[in-house]
């Protein structure tokens, strides 16, 4: 297809593409739970996890924190079956950056109640500190949740 210089025809052919619309708005700063210690993560974490999918289906979950630790919010980017889920490090840093996050949190769930971190679940966490790095956003954590327990990968030397 051929444009012609006229304003007229850019106009008409620049209505046929989709509009992406970025939103930030920060929460109630007052009320932003702090997350500076794996433990302050899994509480938070058991918070907002859907109970009835922590023993059926593996879900991953960020959370976005400020300078200060404050939470600004969280979202879950994926949901799987009984064993795996998948993650993208773009689809990560895509909701950090657009929340101005100054570090994160990342979270799945093991429906088996294993709280053992897999060899896909480090080098995931190997390949999201080093994303992190070059965005200036650091990862704080990797937590592993179960129905009864947790385990954090940083507590346990793997990050």
């Amino acid at each position: 297809m051929t444009l012609s210089p006229n304003i007229d025809n850019c106009a008409v052919e620049h209505s046929q593409l989709a509009e992406v619309q970025l939103k930030y708005r920060s929460g109630n700063p007052g009320r932003q739970p702090q997350i500076n210690t794996p433990e302050a993560a899994v509480e938070y974490l058991r918070s907002i996890w859907d109970r009835d999918a922590m023993e059926i289906c593996e879900e991953f979950v960020v959370l976005i924190l400020n300078a200060s630790k404050k939470c600004l919010g969280w979202c879950k980017l994926s949901r799987g079956g009984a064993t795996a889920t998948v993650v993208e490090p773009a689809h990560v840093f895509r909701v950090a950056l657009l929340a101005n996050a100054h570090s994160i949190v990342v979270a799945h769930n093991h429906p088996s109640g294993n709280t053992n971190f897999s060899r896909a679940d480090i080098n995931l966490t190997k390949k999201l500190v080093e994303s992190g790095k070059l965005l200036d956003i650091s990862v704080e954590d990797h937590i592993i949740l179960t129905a009864t327990d947790s385990v954090s990968c940083r507590q346990s030397g793997l990050m």
